[in-house]
């Protein structure tokens, strides 16, 4: 039984590595002549919502910076679960599959061979953690 957590775990953090590359490449993205022209386009793109005047240029950061948070926190999230049980619900276990196979979709479409491997890696430790966790339940 301890492979669940195991198993489990490395899902989780596989989701904290996303959220915390994401963060730092989008810090690290070097400046190219390209790039001004980009970016400087996208901050002439005004945006107006309630309450607020904005840029696309804005938006996008934002937007980048809120899913690397998001990803960090939700893999620390399904971290502290286990701190007050030995192994995550079979219920806990078919959401963080069925985000991490949504997600892993999403990043084959959209991104790179990096957060793709991530999230191959929680999805398959994710639906590990379900085929374990049923089996388990099945030995008498």
């Amino acid at each position: 039984m301890k492979l669940l957590p195991t198993v489990y775990k490395i899902g989780c953090w596989a989701f904290v590595l996303v959220g915390v590359g994401h963060i730092v490449t989008s810090m690290l993205i070097p400046t190219t002549p390209e790039r001004t022209i980009i970016v400087q386009t996208m901050k002439e793109f005004s945006i107006s919502m309630i309450g607020t005047e904005s840029n696309l240029y804005l938006f996008h950061e934002g937007f980048s910076l809120m899913m690397g948070i998001l990803l960090i926190s939700y893999g620390l999230l399904n971290l502290s679960m286990l701190k007050t049980s030995e192994a995550p619900s079979k219920n806990t276990i078919i959401v963080n599959a069925a985000t991490s196979i949504i997600a892993l979709v999403i990043s084959i479409k959209y991104f790179f061979l990096v957060p793709t491997t991530l999230l191959s890696i929680a999805f398959l430790c994710f639906l590990m953690a379900l085929i374990i966790n049923q089996f388990s339940k099945n030995i008498p």
